[in-house]
């Protein structure tokens, strides 16, 4: 998928473009966003990573790009580098972004290729709904998109996942 760290995770189970993971706990900084494919979010979460924050200290991009696809709360966030696991991620300057802590947690996830748009995320993620269903996991109701790719790649070439959390 990617050179890049990601937020770590163990794969519990796996069938065809569906998997069951369990992560470990990581960090996210997170920009409100009104709609999914917003740039206002992405662009002041790569000014915190450029050095607006608070050690003005450059930091790593990560994959994936998340953003939460509640209706109420949408955000784009930037998964913390593991380093940042312990204490918590710097303190962004800009006011409107925020740090989210995940916990030790069970995600399930579907893999698919391409662009995005909220068809394609919506049948996703029903698919994933309709094969947790026979599975022995329950999803709690929150729902993310997982992007790995720059903007810039081809659409053939992007990895994207929608992921439930589960419930324990």
């Amino acid at each position: 998928m990617s050179r890049n760290e990601t937020a770590p995770y163990e794969v519990l189970k796996k069938e065809g473009s569906f998997e069951i993971r369990k992560y470990d706990t990581f960090f996210t900084v997170t920009a409100k966003e009104s709609e999914i494919g917003e740039t206002m979010g992405f662009n002041q979460l790569f000014s915190y990573i450029s050095g607006e924050n608070a050690t003005h200290e450059t930091i790593a991009m990560t994959v994936p790009v998340l953003n939460d696809l509640s209706e109420d709360h949408r955000t784009t966030e930037f998964v913390m580098p593991e380093r940042f696991t312990k204490e918590g991620p710097l303190s962004p300057l800009n006011p409107g972004l925020g740090v989210h802590k995940y916990e030790k947690c069970l995600m399930a996830s579907i893999s698919f290729s391409g662009s995005i748009d909220a068809e394609r995320i919506r049948s996703h993620k029903n698919q994933l709904v309709e094969w947790l269903a026979t599975t022995e996991w329950e999803p709690t109701g929150r729902f993310l998109l997982a992007r790995y790719n720059s903007p810039f790649s081809l659409p053939v070439f992007r990895t994207n996942e929608v992921l439930a959390v589960l419930k324990r």
